[in-house]
Order: C-alpha cells, then structure tokens, then sequence
C-alpha cells in the first residue's frame, strides 16, 4: 500500500494526502519550499530536503551570500532558463556539505518559524478565547436586551390599557358634564320658574297686604259705634206696609191698628233688629251714617 504523504508550506497550509510520485513531481516543479514539511499522520513533520527520495540536494549562491535551496536540480535548471539567476551563480550538491549546512540553517530557522507559529496559535487561541467570552458577554447582552423588550413590551402593554381605561374616562367624564349641562339647564329654567314665582308671590303679597287694608277698614266700618235714631214714622191712615213689612210682620195689617196690635207690632220688630243687626237695619230703614 503506497504511503499517503502531506506537505505543510510555510504559511502554515497543508496539502494531500498525495503518493510518493506525486510529491516527486511537486519537487521537479518547484512546489515545495525548501522549508516545507512532509508528513505520514499530520502529526510528526520533517523538512523535505531530508527525505532523499526527493533528491532536494542542491543549493544555488546567486550572488555572494546569497544562497537558496536545498532544492531539486530540475528547479535550478528551470531558473538558469527563465534567467531568474545571474550568469556569476554557483551550484553546489550535498556531497561537499553545503546542502547539510543549509538544511541545519534551515531546520532552525524552521524550529523558529514553528516557535511563531506557535506563538500565533497561543494568540489565536488566547483570541478564540477572548472572542468566547465576547461571545457569552454578547450573548448574555442579547438576552439582558430581550428581557428589556419583553418588559418594554409589557409596558407599551400596560400603557395601551391605561390609554383604553383614560379614553373611557373621558367619555365618562364627557356624559357627566352633559348631565351636568343639563342639570344647570334645568337649575337655570327652575330658578327662572322661582323668579316669576317669587314674583307672582310678592304680587299676591301685595294683594293680599291691599286686602288685610280693605278688611281692616271694612272692620274699622263695622267696629265703629253708631247710634240709632228713633224716629217716629208718621202713621197715615188706612196705608198698607210695603210687602217686606207685610212679611216680617205678620199677622197682616188691618184698617185700623189696635193698641195690641201696635205693642205686637213693635216686639217683633224689636226682634228683627236684633236678628238683622245695625248694618241691617240702617240699609232697611234707609239710615246714613
């Protein structure tokens, strides 16, 4: 079974799994770095100059102290053609130790890489675990903000009641101040309807103060003392009393008055003037004052 192999460049991405032919390939064109990893389980990592399948042996020195590799000798070739090298650059192969060296300045400088990438794992993790208590912070926000909108809304609740409850008031209050109006309309036409009685009553007052004047000096006529006059008719013979007489006086006349007749006569008429009182006589015998 071929091994599944995996290359790490320096950015830290990871590619595969590929077969060994593959990542020979990979080498021939120039894809893999000379500090890239290879690895068999993603977990133990070595640098590719140091797996000699892949025949990564050469170093370049394009110009003094400048050196790139270890490499493949197709990338190096490549280079010559595409002139990315100066005429002056110089090749070196592993079997005079220059290759050796480099994967040795290579490796720490890939033990360094891997102490940053290190580093940025801690801080990334050290962020992925600010960024988790943000997340709660956040979280815990959101559901400080939703119980304030559950509440808000209960009160907009609450208020709309109360806005229901105040605009029945208002009605109430409304129907009162017409009954009111109409109570004072009624109080009005009531207080009019006692001004003309008040009125009326003070009229019949007057009336009445003018009839207690009227009695009190008809009863000043009748308490007034008068005295009667006796006066003597004058008899004439033979002449009948008028029919009021007649009748007062009973037994009828005759021709000729007797003594007996007379005395009858006066008693009765001594009655009558009792009976008939003064006012009653004097309007009788037609008397003044």
């Amino acid at each position: 079974m071929d091994e599944k192999l995996y290359v790490r460049n320096t950015a830290g991405k990871v590619f595969g799994p590929i077969d060994i032919e593959t990542l020979k390939g990979w080498v021939k064109d120039g894809r893999v770095e000379p500090l890239a990893g290879i690895s068999s389980d993603l977990v133990n990592w070595v640098v590719a100059p140091l797996r000699p399948e892949l025949e990564m042996n050469w170093v370049v020195e394009n110009n003094a102290g400048q050196f790139y590799g270890p490499t493949h000798r197709a990338v190096l070739d490549d280079l010559v053609k595409t002139g990315s090298l100066s005429p002056s650059a110089r090749f070196f192969q592993d079997d005079r130790g220059a290759a050796q060296e480099r994967i040795r300045s290579l490796e720490a400088a890939l033990a360094a890489k891997d102490a940053e990438l290190a580093q940025k794992d801690a801080t990334i993790a050290e962020a992925q675990r600010l960024s988790a208590k943000k997340d709660l912070q956040l979280a815990a926000g959101q559901k400080a903000i939703r119980e304030r909108d559950d509440r808000i809304a209960e009160m907009n609740a609450a208020l709309k009641q109360r806005d229901v409850q105040l605009a029945d008031f208002a009605k109430a209050v409304q129907g009162r101040d017409a009954q009111l109006q109409q109570s004072a309309s009624e109080i009005a036409r009531r207080d009019e309807e006692k001004s003309a009685l008040v009125d009326k009553l003070a009229g019949r007052d007057a009336e009445l103060v003018l009839l207690k004047e009227q009695l009190a000096q008809r009863d000043a006529i009748h308490d007034r003392e008068w005295k009667t006059e006796v006066i003597e008719p004058e008899v004439v013979a033979n002449e009948v009393p008028p029919a009021v007489a007649r009748q007062a006086f009973a037994p009828p006349f005759t021709d000729g008055p007797s003594q007996n007749a007379l005395a009858e006569l006066e008693r009765r008429a001594q009655q009558e003037l009792a009976r008939m009182g003064a006012s009653g006589v004097k309007k009788f015998f037609r008397l003044g004052k």
